[in-house]
């Protein structure tokens, strides 16, 4: 399933960027008879050529596989990228929760600080 979405996500890319399956291969140093197979699901890439396509279309990997509808390379993994994952799922469902309740998740965060600070200026 994963290499279907692949498939069809690389000939959607090529084709946007107006180039045949022989002009792309030529480019991307691959037989044309390659990327047929790819884009029918009938051969899956390695992580070199995986990487080698999502380069060439400017796209990250996990678009190309299908884990994303974002095709941008930078996406919300900034800050999760940064923290523990149980904590990233945290942060995303704050963001994406209607206002008000970002609004008070804010506020309980602001005390939740105060109260570290608070905690660490006892101990000194």
């Amino acid at each position: 399933m994963v290499f279907i979405i692949f498939g069809k996500r690389l000939a959607t890319l090529r084709k946007e960027k107006g180039i045949s399956q022989y002009e792309f291969a030529d480019r991307i140093g691959f037989s044309r008879g390659q990327v047929a197979n790819y884009e029918q699901g009938k051969r899956e890439p390695d992580y070199e050529t995986l990487q080698k396509i999502a380069d060439f279309f400017n796209v990250s990997t996990d678009y190309l596989l299908g884990r994303t509808d974002n095709p941008d390379l930078i996406e919300e993994k900034n800050e999760e990228s940064l923290l523990d994952p149980e904590l990233g799922v945290f942060f995303k469902e704050i963001k994406n929760a209607p206002e008000d309740r970002q609004e008070q998740l804010r506020k309980i965060w602001e005390i939740i600080k105060s109260e570290g600070n608070r905690e660490a200026g006892d101990k000194q």
